[in-house]
């Protein structure tokens, strides 16, 4: 048998490590494959479930919802990185 010198040594050890490397990158790429496809098909489950629930609520709530967004809003835009200010809703009126 032919003796190896220390850079065929080397070669094969490297060549060893990179091979172990892409078997566990591959793994791991399969394994966030697998957990992004069950996630997606609860997400679409609970769309299901909130686009219903949503469907039975009275469009009262949808409309107190959007009243509350647009007043969070009109805070946001009114405080223009002043953190010192403090402000309070006295009317809520959509303005066109």
């Amino acid at each position: 048998m032919e003796r190896f010198s220390y850079l065929d040594i080397v070669v094969i050890a490297v060549v060893g490590l990179l091979v172990i490397f892409l078997v566990l990158i591959s793994w791991q790429l399969i394994r966030q494959l697998i957990l992004l496809g069950s996630k997606s098909a609860k997400m679409n489950r609970k769309t299901d479930v909130l686009v219903q629930k949503k469907q039975d609520s009275s469009a009262m709530a949808e409309d107190d919802e959007t009243k509350m967004v647009a007043v969070l809003t009109a805070l946001i835009l009114a405080n223009e990185d002043q953190q010192d200010k403090s402000y309070q809703i006295t009317k809520i009126e959509r303005i066109r």
